[in-house]
């Protein structure tokens, strides 16, 4: 899977996430300073890891359908980002798209993400949820699921939810062609992935 191909991940049934965004013109919605973002952004790995991409949500888009065992739910956004790491001379490893959710209603908006989770959970036949992982890392609460072989687009889904900023993290950790990737089996993956969330999370947790 090449760079420029990054949306076709949807292989995975994550994908209908990835594909859920809709444009809805809020026109009293204030965007906000960007540096809300720069943890997210300029956070620093030991093993060469980097940001090479970075991309804000397009003008007027405010809110995302999301998929939950109730129906499909509305999700409304302040400001958000994209931000695509990547290992020199790999491909992607990692699609995140980072969020401010709005002040109002945003016990309930934080739910209906949770619900989403538990959505992807239900539907996959071929992953399996995180349980070596305690309900919070630096601070954040998390939850995540991985494929149990190295096949589709996306291997990994992890959900990040900061209540003290109310910005919520989702972090797709791809599939590459075994050349244009760091990993070569499934402990590898497993691995590089929770040296990625312990640094991370570290970098953008409460402090």
């Amino acid at each position: 899977m090449r760079k420029g191909s990054i949306l076709l991940v949807c292989g995975f049934v994550f994908s209908s996430f990835v594909s859920s965004l809709v444009s809805s013109v809020a026109q009293s919605s204030v965007r906000l300073d960007s540096s809300a973002f720069d943890r997210y952004t300029g956070c620093r790995f030991s093993d060469e890891l980097a940001v090479v991409e970075t991309s804000p949500l397009a003008p007027g888009i405010h809110e995302r359908t999301v998929e939950t065992l109730k129906g499909p739910r509305q999700v409304g956004m302040v400001e958000g980002r994209r931000v695509m790491f990547a290992y020199p001379g790999k491909d992607f490893y990692a699609n995140v798209k980072v969020e401010i959710l709005p002040e109002k209603d945003y016990a309930e908006t934080r739910q209906t993400l949770v619900d989403n989770f538990d959505y992807f959970l239900a539907s996959s036949k071929d992953s399996t949820r995180n349980y070596g992982l305690k309900p919070k890392l630096n601070g954040l609460d998390i939850r995540g699921l991985d494929r149990d072989k190295l096949e589709g687009g996306v291997l990994g889904i992890y959900l990040l939810l900061n209540d003290a900023t109310r910005m919520v993290t989702t972090i797709y950790f791809l599939n590459q062609e075994p050349k244009d990737r760091s990993f070569q089996t499934i402990e590898d993956y497993r691995m590089m992935r929770d040296r990625f969330l312990s640094t991370y999370t570290a970098c953008v947790g409460a402090k």
